[in-house]
């Protein structure tokens, strides 16, 4: 993504306003074409890859059609493509699976801990760049002007995505894909973005949190945040609710606090950045005395939008978020994504739908009620309200993926159908055949919260075969402390509520296929904890999706341990 030399914060963001005004004129032309662009799509793959390695295993030569090319090529996944992969890293190999330059490798979690390396071509890149990035700007300019007459301020922009530099054995970037689109212009960042470019692309590990607060709350015209999760979002406000008087300390001093994890030669760069600011330090301390209910509104008056993935599982986090920014300031939820494609996009403020991206790459559905899972559908097929798997062909190598991803058609953008997620089908919890999946757990979170008036900051699962017979686990962390007494009440709406959500489960432990549930209440900042030890651990936190099933040794080691109340 190109920009002009000698930026001031004003023109980038007039350049960032006009690319994403752009990105939105590019949707909705190719949105109103939806059928005939994804054909399109697909031909220029097919041929494009007609003479690598796997096109020609395929005949991609002789494929004309939709039809021929589910004919002719199969479903995959990753380990289809791993033994190609491994062969252009290592040997620098090329048109293997894909003709395009290969300029990136996205990591996404693997079997046993081994890291997925995903091709990432500049035709991918490219699209990042329209739909991961610009249009965000382009969607809220044009809310400020649909509701105010006129464009949102100029400003600086708190964002949480970090990109370490990272390379595979050839020498090619990898880690997160913003980090390959971000660091072309690292050297203009500062631009726009409250923190320096060494805490967004991090050498070494250190307390980001803090860091990046303590850069951002100096700045008294921050305008936005974005993030690629709107946990990390949270997580850094719920830490300042923590830890302010600290942090106003070190503003008025201009230092980084002596308990801050740094290096000795980080702390000297940082602190060399920062200046004692006394003002800002008592404006800051004014505030937060006040409590934090719209304390982003309170201490950064111009800000103006949100912008991070917030809906499924992540909607507990809006919902908190709320608190901190209050409900006026509009929330973008970005886009639908995976490590292996961009498939939709936010279209306006607020909505949990996506546009799906018909030139994004090739998309297939199999219905989620069909027992034929070899049958797929285009879409011009899909009906509003109906659930189906979602199969991809990418822009960079796959071809009829199965990322085990379950969408819902929430209606149509022009011809383009509109989509959330819902669930995946390998994070399904079945003890004897019931099959709960996310999407009735979170509704049985959502419901209890309706009948109790209770806030639940995270939850999750677990499946306890060593029961006899087996049982549902539900661990909770609640945003307050919870009266013992109540504990048999609350386990009862829990195991009621899904059964309605899943009406197997509710069946098995009617009959006593299954036992009663357990209900785990969990110590607070639970999850946020995990999450920081698995940053420390190495982990992205662009790949920190929610812990919906405990099931890994590891997570039921450390849940566990964190439980304080529970009841049989």
């Amino acid at each position: 993504m190109a920009l002009v030399k000698g930026l001031t914060n004003h023109v980038f963001c007039t350049v960032m306003k006009k690319k994403g005004a752009n990105a939105l004129r590019h949707l909705d032309e190719v949105s109103r074409r939806a059928v005939e662009a994804s054909e399109e799509t697909l031909m220029k793959i097919i041929k494009d890859n007609a003479d690598t390695e796997y096109g020609k295993l395929y005949d991609f030569a002789n494929i004309n059609s939709i039809e021929e090319y589910k004919k002719k090529v199969p479903f995959s996944n990753y380990d289809n493509y791993a033994p190609y992969i491994d062969r252009m890293i290592k040997n620098d190999e090329e048109n293997l699976i894909t003709s395009y330059p290969v300029k990136h490798y996205a990591l996404s979690s693997g079997s046993v801990g081994v890291p997925k390396h995903i091709p990432v071509t500049q035709a991918t890149l490219d699209n990042y760049a329209i739909y991961g990035a610009s249009i965000v700007f382009g969607v809220m300019d044009e809310y400020y002007k649909n509701t105010t007459g006129k464009s949102y301020k100029d400003g600086y922009c708190l964002n949480t995505i970090e990109a370490p530099p990272m390379v595979t054995e050839n020498g090619i970037p990898k880690g997160p894909i913003s980090g390959t689109t971000m660091r072309a212009f690292a050297d203009q960042l500062h631009n726009f973005m409250t923190s320096p470019a060494e805490l967004v692309f991090p050498e070494e590990s250190f307390d980001s949190k803090y860091l990046k607060l303590r850069f951002a709350l100096g700045q008294r015209k921050v305008i936005c945040m974005t993030s690629a999760f709107m946990t990390s979002l949270v997580d850094m406000m719920t830490w300042l609710e923590s830890n302010w008087e600290s942090m106003c300390d070190d503003i008025e001093k201009g230092v980084i606090g002596e308990n801050v994890l740094i290096s000795p030669e980080s702390r000297r760069k940082f602190e060399a950045m920062l200046s004692p600011d006394p003002d800002r330090a008592n404006e800051l301390r004014e505030e937060f005395k006040k409590g934090f209910d719209e304390i982003v509104i309170r201490i950064w008056p111009d800000f103006q939008w949100l912008g991070a993935i917030g809906t499924g599982g992540f909607s507990q986090y809006t919902q908190k978020m709320r608190k901190y920014t209050g409900r006026n300031i509009p929330y973008s939820f970005l886009n639908y994504a995976a490590s292996e494609s961009l498939m939709a996009v936010a279209r306006r403020t607020g909505e949990d739908g996506f546009v799906l991206l018909p030139d994004g790459g090739f998309y297939e559905f199999i219905p989620a009620d069909s027992d034929d899972e070899e049958t797929t559908l285009t879409i011009d097929q899909l009906e509003e309200g109906k659930d189906y798997e979602i199969v991809v062909t990418n822009l960079s190598g796959f071809y009829r993926y199965k990322i085990k991803d379950v969408v819902r058609v929430k209606g149509f953008y022009n011809k383009a159908p509109m989509v959330s997620f819902l669930y995946r089908k390998n994070q399904m919890i079945s003890i004897a055949g019931e099959k709960t999946n996310e999407e009735a757990l979170r509704w049985t979170i959502d419901r209890f919260q309706d009948e109790t008036g209770l806030f639940i900051t995270d939850y999750s699962v677990y499946a306890d075969t060593d029961s006899k017979p087996g049982r549902y686990v539900i661990l909770m962390e609640p945003d307050q402390e919870l009266d013992e007494s109540k504990l048999p009440e609350y386990r009862d709406i829990v195991e009621n509520l899904l059964g309605q959500a899943n009406p197997s489960f509710g069946k098995k432990v009617t009959d006593g296929t299954l036992g009663r549930t357990k209900l785990c209440i969990t110590q607070k900042e639970t999850y946020m904890l995990y999450r920081d030890l698995m940053i420390m651990k190495g982990v992205s936190q662009n790949q920190l999706k929610p812990v919906r099933a405990i099931d890994t040794l590891m997570k039921e080691k450390f849940f566990f341990k964190l439980v304080e109340q529970e009841i049989e």
